[in-house]
């Protein structure tokens, strides 16, 4: 008899390792924006049970969100986009963590002056928030995207211009290239958070069940708040392709890096942040928002 619960137990044991492993192992599957949110997402390039889409735009990410039944166990958006679905009781979602800590930056002519034609994107959305918020700007002309602002900045039909990283140094280089000098005008992220982080929360991580996605949450933390291994960083982005991506090319996100302000912070962790940043759109930030 004793023999038999022995044999028993050890089958039990199996079994528990397997459904581990199993759970361990189980696909995860991921949405993303193009651009500097996306490089959060590099090491799952080489991770068979990890699959990430790359999205343009936030209608996308939107529509996703709002399903109870999306394919998607997680789901990186902006932060405000995220968290007004939840405050309406739209989405099934919630926030786990922040990834990216602003990457606008206004670039122009040395000699722009305040009230110089200035282009913007963005105008509902966080650039528009943060450039009124941060930025004394006296007119502004918006367009439909970064690209819109790029070909005014190029074209010499704005003298400036709000853009985000890596577009903000690409748009610097082609001026370059058409004898034109574009430099950095200011740095939106130089105020320092109430929670002692550098710019605002931006871009967050949605997930609906945090035990199922928590080793991906935790390997996106490794990647972010560790060295980063350029050698490494650039094979994924030439694996993936800088059009999915959605950025110049891995020289650009490379030397864009720290300006891009890729970082995650667990949202228990920086509430203080959350709160005053949702301030800008109207939205009461509550501890039931977080996963």
């Amino acid at each position: 008899m004793k023999t038999l619960s022995k044999i028993c137990f050890a089958a039990l044991l199996l079994c528990l390792c397997a459904c581990a492993s199993d759970s361990k192992n189980e696909p995860i599957s991921i949405l993303a924006p193009q651009g500097a949110p996306a490089l959060a997402t590099l090491p799952f390039a080489d991770q068979e049970t990890v699959s990430v889409d790359y999205v343009s735009g936030s209608d996308p990410l939107s529509a996703e969100l709002i399903k109870n039944d999306s394919a998607y166990d997680v789901i990186i958006a902006p932060i405000n986009l995220g968290t007004k679905l939840i405050e309406k009781d739209n989405t099934p979602y919630r926030l786990a963590a922040v990834i990216t800590w602003g990457n606008l930056y206004i670039v122009g002519e040395a000699d722009y002056q305040n009230g110089d034609a200035f282009a913007a994107f963005g105008e509902a959305a966080v650039p528009g928030k943060i450039l009124t918020h941060y930025a004394d700007i006296k007119e502004v002309t918006y367009f439909n995207s970064v690209q819109d602002v790029q070909t005014q900045l190029l074209s010499g039909k704005a003298k400036a211009g709000l853009l985000a990283e890596p577009a903000a140094t690409a748009t610097i280089a082609k001026a370059k290239e058409k004898g034109k000098t574009l430099t950095v005008l200011q740095d939106l992220q130089e105020k320092e958070t109430v929670d002692g982080q550098k710019g605002y929360p931006q871009a967050a991580v949605f997930v609906k069940d945090r035990e199922k996605s928590e080793a991906v949450l935790k390997h996106i933390e490794q990647f972010l708040n560790e060295a980063a291994d350029e050698e490494q960083i650039s094979a994924w982005i030439e694996q993936l392709g800088v059009e999915q991506l959605g950025i110049p090319n891995a020289k650009i996100a490379l030397s864009t890096w720290e300006r891009q302000n890729l970082k995650y912070a667990d949202a228990n962790t920086v509430k203080n942040d959350i709160a005053e940043f949702l301030k800008l759109f109207q939205i009461v930030f509550h501890d039931n928002m977080l996963i």
